[in-house]
């Protein structure tokens, strides 16, 4: 009997601690809209798997566009399922335990239910959207610069194959 207090003393406080950071953590990841935001990502995505599906189509074909359009909300739709999965979920917990104490993601959550906090959660995800076309052309503008990369690489390690013969 006196052993089972001492392991009792020993082993019950930490895994009272370790269940009050994981409920923290969750906390954190409800505060956050996660999941929202997951969606949000997921249907902004949508263009661009459309843009995908369309390159393999007869765009003047109706039936082809229509199918095309659908495979990109089936497609949105796993992406959806994936993002909502429990492992995900759990993951996304695991690292916030990781990377913050308990009392970091008590104080994180605390701001993040002030009004100001609220407007941070509901903002960001518009605020992403908005960046997207300034990124997206960004992007569009080094793709020269990429492409040409990609090529020296190509040259560069052809090369180093051939030293090595």
């Amino acid at each position: 009997m006196k052993y089972l207090f001492v392991w009792a003393v020993l082993f019950f406080p930490f895994s009272v601690s370790a269940d009050a950071h994981a409920e923290s953590a969750e906390k954190l990841f409800d505060v956050l809209k996660i999941e929202e935001s997951f969606d949000v990502t997921a249907e902004n995505l949508r263009p661009a798997m459309l843009s995908q599906y369309g390159q393999f189509i007869d765009a003047e074909n109706g039936d082809e566009a229509s199918l095309a359009v659908s495979y990109s909300y089936m497609h949105k739709k796993l992406l959806t399922d994936i993002y909502h999965s429990k492992r995900i979920k759990d993951e996304i917990i695991e690292l916030y335990k990781g990377v913050f104490t308990k009392d970091e993601l008590d104080t994180i959550v605390a701001f993040y239910l002030t009004p100001a906090g609220q407007k941070v959660v509901y903002e960001i995800p518009r605020l992403q959207q908005k960046m997207q076309p300034v990124l997206m052309s960004e992007m569009q503008r080094a793709q020269p610069l990429v492409n040409s990369l990609m090529v020296e690489f190509k040259e560069e390690l052809q090369r180093m194959r051939d030293s090595n013969r």
